[in-house]
């Protein structure tokens, strides 16, 4: 009795084990035939994990620098005052600069980024436009923006990886110079920021940018004209900086 027991224990262990093989080779070939009818590969890795269309998930860099060369494009207006009353049909202009510009950036997920940017601090002169223009070069500035900025990264074209951002910047001015303003002064200040571009990829690492960043700022400045006749002014410079450069990630 007990050896029939056995034998039965026996065949019942085979007939289960039978059982799941089969279920097991069926679901095996089910998924095998879904994922060819999806387009999807299994690759043999040598005995690493399955790797998804033939291609290996690499980590993610997170940070990047860029070295670019960067365009300063103003589009001023003035409020000036003289002896404390306005003075009717000033204006000025803002010499256009070029100027070298970094990045550095954290992917915080592939497709958010947060970058500072910084630069060699231009020197841009103020000319007296309108009712100022008797009056020539009123004086210049060296500065040097300080931008913080998110952005949001398109990866799903590939090499071309386009994206668009916004954040703040803080205006340094450095030094200034005189000329027809005497004891010429300007203030720092903050703006918001827009922000439109694309890295072109050349592989994991290395790629090559265009940058487009508008502002809003705006400059107090006072000093005296011809050194006689106290001048307040409200400037508002509202620079487009338009960049392109090379990238590194790592």
């Amino acid at each position: 009795m007990v050896s029939g027991s056995r034998k039965f224990s026996k065949l019942h262990v085979l007939l289960v084990c039978s059982i799941v093989a089969s279920i097991s080779t069926t679901a095996f070939a089910q998924d095998g035939a879904s994922l060819q009818e999806h387009g999807v590969k299994s690759v043999d890795t040598g005995g690493g994990p399955a790797v998804k269309g033939g291609l290996k998930t690499e980590p993610l860099c997170r940070w990047y620098v860029r070295l670019g060369a960067s365009g300063v494009f103003f589009h001023p207006e003035a409020t000036v005052s003289a002896a404390g009353s306005i003075v009717p049909g000033a204006a000025d202009t803002v010499s256009n600069r070029a100027t070298a510009t970094a990045d550095v950036g954290y992917y915080f997920t592939k497709n958010i980024a947060a970058s500072l940017t910084a630069g060699v601090p231009p020197r841009s002169t103020l000319s007296g436009a309108g009712s100022l223009a008797p009056y020539g070069n009123l004086g210049a500035l060296w500065y040097g923006p300080a931008i913080l900025a998110a952005h949001y990264h398109f990866r799903n074209f590939g090499a071309l990886q386009p994206y668009v951002g916004a954040g703040a910047t803080y205006l340094i001015v450095f030094k200034k110079h005189d000329e027809a303003i005497k004891s010429l002064m300007a203030h720092n200040s903050f703006s918001p920021i827009t922000q439109a571009g694309a890295d072109y990829m050349l592989n994991k690492k290395w790629g090559a940018f265009v940058d487009c960043r508008q502002t809003w700022l705006s400059v107090d400045a006072h000093g005296s004209l011809d050194g006689m006749v106290p001048v307040k002014a409200h400037l508002k410079l509202y620079p487009t900086v338009v960049s392109a450069g090379v990238t590194y990630r790592f």
